[in-house]
Parts: C-alpha cells; structure tokens; sequence
C-alpha cells in the first residue's frame, strides 16, 4: 500500500457524535412543517446526505425547501447539548498534524451548517474544508473529495477518506480514494465495502501514521532473500509436519535447509544457529506469542533496561502452561518486582509489522494495561533495573522488543476508560 499524505475526514458519525441532534431536530421540524409524527429510526437514511436531499426523500416540495431547511437549522442549537466529539478525535488529529500529515473534511453540511460550530470547534485543525456548497453533486458522488484533490493538488493514492456511512465509502471509491470506515460512529458495518474498518480513532493512528507513514511489511527495508527464506521455512514446516511419504520428508527437509541457508546469508547469523532454531521448531508453524504489560502511574510509563542497555516493556513469550493474563503477571514480577493487575487488552500486533529488526518467525504482541499493586525492583537474570518515564522522556528503547509508536498507544488506552482494543 502506497503511504498516505492527505487524511480526509467526514464530520457527523466520523469527527462529532451528532446524531441524535441531527434526528431529533428533523423529527421536531416535520412535526412542525408537516403535522407528521416520525419514529427517529425511520429517519437514519437522512444521516450522510445533505440536507436537501434528506428533505426531499422526506417529499419536502422545492417550494417549501428554503422554510423546512430554514426550520430545521433553526430547531438544531436546541439539541445542541447531545453534540460531542468522539473520544481520541482531538488528540487523534493533533498527532497526524504533528506527524506532517495534510488533514481535509468533506462534509455534506452546508458552510452556513458547519459554521454554527457543527464542527465543535475542530474546522482550525484542518488544512481544507469542502462543503455541501462547494460542488454540485453530492456524497454517494465522489465529488467532494476530487475537490478537495484539487485544490490541495494531490493524487489519490495519496489520499484516504474516512466516514462512517455507506455514502462515505461510495464516496471514496468514485474518487479513487481508498476509504476507511469509522466503526466508533457507524450504526452497523454490514455491507458496507470499505478498504479499513477501523474501530476507534486511535487505529486512523495505527493504520497511517506510524513512522513515515509506515503501515506494513512494504514500509520495511528488509531483504527480499530473507522474505523468501521465511516463506521457505513455513512451507517446509508444514511438509514435514503433515507429510509421510520418506521421499516427500527428504525433500521439505531440503527445503528448510535452503530457508537456513538464505537467512543465515541474509542476516549474517551463522547456519548452525538458524538450522537449530528452524529445527527446533514443531507441529504447524504458528506465530509466537509474546506479551507486554503497560504500567502507568502518574503520567508516566513503567520500563525495564535489558543487559544490553535499552529499554523496553516488561514481557516476554508466553510460556506453555500460562494464560496470557498469568503470563503477563509472571514478567513484571520477574523482570521488574513489581505485582501487577491486569485491567485490560490494549492491542493485538504482528511483530513484523510494527517493530525491528525482523525476528526469524512470526510474532503477535499483546499489549495489557496493568495497574501496580505493590513491589520493588529485584535484582534478576533479565534486566538491570526499572524506571517510570513521561512520554517525551523515553531511553533507548529495544525496538524488536518495544517502540515509541507502541508506548504512545499504550498511553492512550491508559488515558480512555472506554478503549477498544486494536488488532492487525
């Protein structure tokens, strides 16, 4: 996937939590306008559209636009305490910013609309606005989003459009924008064809803007030879697991000898050790397991310093007869002396997407956010010592172990007692 540069957002369901705003305002305007009493539920199809068009699908005559649409504006401030901005959005933004990222809305709000502090406050956050009156046709078309293309001079594969409505995705695609779903505000993913579903602000984050925009595999320099040599490793492991003729072993055998000897050539491991590690390995290949507690106390993140010197989560590899809540105890006790309770799961990642240099096999990290129960740091066979650190204050860290993007996660899910957990 090519790096994105330009993060375009819709506003209602996506930026701010309008809508029952937005329905009870309609429902109290065709009361009004029309003597009709309307379940909110029979109204949704209105969400995501302009305002005219909702009116009309309503069989508001052309004649009587400008009063139901004047009535409807004039009803919405009333309603105006049930408008608020999703968790995350604001410190979403204000990190893609920091990150160099270009940010657009494309709204089917009119400029008057959004200026009534539709946006609640959020419009000075952004790079580009396009409105409902800034083209003639509207979402499902993908007109919005060309215009903001234009008049940023961007191409589209630069581009992603989030929005959290089936006219958001169609939207994107009739732009050739890839589109991203925003599962926090949308009432039901189903059949909705969306190039992200992301289930919280924080994943726009883990999607786009990691380092340099980095979103997987494709980010990393890493050796073609060794990719090949992974891929190699897996399929000779699958052989030799499930296979039973001799003739078939022998050949997997040489399979996986080849996996060696391409890693070993493209890492600079020695070949014993590789062949050990590919040899020890049984049963159908799987990722690993490895767990990693967040402690924070105080606006500040607990870390432990390996032997080599740098920092990292305290955690390891789930051992066999541990779940991962007792695995996940057992590493802080050893590696810090502290007695942790986890509370709950951060996220889900594969290693190899997130962290360097490339470990010889797969890897899913799990990250849980802990509370400190009691404890001191103990002298161990793993680590030197332990520290609690601010944000902006990080060590050296062990990246294949822990990153800067990873403990900023953690902050975030330490800070939101309503934290979904992400996963790749």
């Amino acid at each position: 996937m090519r790096k994105k540069k330009h993060i375009i957002f819709d506003v209602d369901g996506t930026l701010v939590d309008s809508r029952d705003a937005i329905l009870s305002s309609l429902q109290e305007m065709l009361r009004k306008k029309t003597g009709r009493e309307t379940e909110k539920e029979q109204l949704t199809f209105a969400l995501g559209i302009t305002g005219e068009d909702g009116l009309r699908k309503l069989g508001i005559l052309e004649g009587e636009m400008d009063d139901a649409m004047k009535l409807w504006l004039s009803l919405m401030p009333k309603y105006g305490d049930r408008i608020r901005i999703f968790s995350g959005i604001r410190e979403l933004l204000a990190q893609l910013k920091e990150r160099g990222f270009h940010l657009g809305i494309a709204t089917s709000r009119t400029k008057a609309e959004l200026s009534a502090d539709g946006a609640c406050g959020l419009a000075e956050c952004f790079d580009m606005i396009i409105c409902a009156d800034d083209t003639e046709r509207h979402k499902p078309s993908g007109d919005p989003v060309k215009e903001y293309l234009r008049r940023m001079n961007a191409d589209p594969e630069d581009a992603v459009y989030i929005g959290d409505t089936k006219n958001d995705m169609l939207c994107a695609k009739d732009a050739g924008v890839e589109g991203a779903l925003a599962l926090w505000g949308c009432v039901s993913a189903a059949h909705i064809r969306a190039d992200y579903y992301l289930n919280q602000p924080a994943a726009v984050l883990e999607a786009f803007g990691g380092e340099a925009g980095f979103t997987g595999n494709e980010g990393k320099d890493w050796p073609q030879l060794l990719k090949w040599a992974m891929e190699l490793q897996f399929i000779a492991q699958a052989g030799l697991t499930y296979s039973r003729d001799r003739f078939d072993l022998e050949r997997f055998e040489r399979i996986r000898q080849m996996a060696a000897e391409m890693t070993s050539a493209s890492t600079g491991e020695s070949f014993g050790r590789v062949e050990g590690l590919f040899q020890e390995q049984c049963g159908y290949q799987t990722p690993k397991l490895d767990t990693r507690a967040a402690l924070v106390e105080d606006g500040r993140i607990l870390l432990v310093q390996e032997s080599d010197g740098r920092w990292a989560l305290p955690g390891g590899w789930v051992d066999e007869d541990q779940t991962i809540y007792e695995n996940t105890v057992k590493e802080v006790q050893e590696e810090s002396g502290l007695t942790a309770a986890p509370v709950r799961l951060i996220a889900l990642q594969d290693q190899h997407r997130r962290n360097t240099p490339p470990n010889l096999f797969s890897i899913c990290k799990v990250f849980v956010l802990c509370e400190p129960v009691e404890g001191k740091f103990r002298e161990n066979a793993e680590t030197l010592q332990c520290g609690w650190f601010l944000p902006d204050e990080l060590p050296e860290l062990a990246r294949e172990k822990t990153t800067e993007e990873q403990i900023r996660l953690c902050f975030a899910a330490a800070a939101d007692p309503n934290w979904a957990p992400l996963f790749d």
